[in-house]
């Protein structure tokens, strides 16, 4: 048993499974060349996992094998992070009551703690993707709340939206497009009331009460050639967890740093 739980906290079993996951998600950057596989994967990313797997038996086969074997080398990685934390890092504090040990077993337990916020975040809040909405329109979604798209102010010709998508993606990034001028009017009201009014541009997402709507990007409608935008709603109760957790990380592995060099 012993030798099982030493393989197991080993960073040989650590370098096997980073590569086991880096691999899986090339694979999947892969995959996505594939029209149907790539719509799957778009399926998956606008909602929250839990509410993915609620609806198991209509996914497409490749994504959700995928999936399960990506499951499965990342639990195998935070079973290998826990263990080796544990058989390495924290005994050998206990013995030598090093500082460098210290400070390297907690920026494992800090780390465990993000895999672990990560892994609440699948099945907790809720996101909706892929919503167009043109001046004028309404998107219903949880508690009664009800988001209104008031205006769209896009500076540039619309005309680059029509564009290919290879070409679109050109001219997005060219002195054709400011998003940084360009952007969204709009309005959350509950049960009628309304609750907040505010902005959204690209990169910009406006937040009320832990929600936040993100911009995607604009579009011409197919149907009625208007001016539209396709956006994202989401909430997740953990964010600001893990920005503090990520924080706490980043400056013990700077502290850990200054450690190493000093000595």
């Amino acid at each position: 048993m012993q030798k099982v739980v030493k393989f197991l906290a080993s960073m040989k079993l650590t370098s096997i499974l980073i590569v086991a996951v880096v691999a899986t998600m090339l694979a999947g950057g892969f995959l996505t060349s594939y029209d149907e596989i790539y719509h799957a994967f778009k399926e998956m990313n606008d909602m929250i996992i839990l509410d993915w797997l609620l609806k198991w038996s209509t996914h497409n086969t490749v994504v959700a094998i995928w999936f399960v074997i990506l499951v499965v080398f990342a639990v195998a990685l935070g079973i290998n992070l826990v263990l080796c934390s544990w058989d390495n890092l924290l005994k050998s504090w206990l013995k030598t009551k090093s500082l460098k040990q210290l400070t390297l077993f907690l920026i494992h337990f800090v780390f465990i703690i993000i895999m672990l916020l990560h892994a609440v975040a699948f099945f907790v809040g809720y996101k909706y993707g892929n919503i167009v909405l043109k001046e004028g329109d309404e998107f219903a979604f949880e508690d009664n709340y009800v988001l209104k798209l008031e205006r769209i102010e896009f500076v540039d010709n619309p005309e680059i939206l029509r564009k290919k998508k290879c070409s679109s993606r050109l001219d997005m990034t060219s002195d054709k497009f400011h998003y940084k001028d360009s952007y969204v009017c709009i309005q959350l009201y509950e049960d009628g009331e309304k609750l907040a009014e505010g902005e959204m541009r690209i990169f910009e997402p406006f937040y009320f009460d832990g929600i936040q709507f993100t911009s995607e990007k604009y579009l011409l409608t197919k149907k009625s050639d208007k001016l539209a935008v396709k956006m994202t709603i989401s909430k997740n109760p953990f964010a600001i967890w893990f920005f503090i957790f990520y924080g706490i990380g980043i400056a013990l592995m700077l502290f850990y740093l200054i450690i190493r060099w000093k000595k």
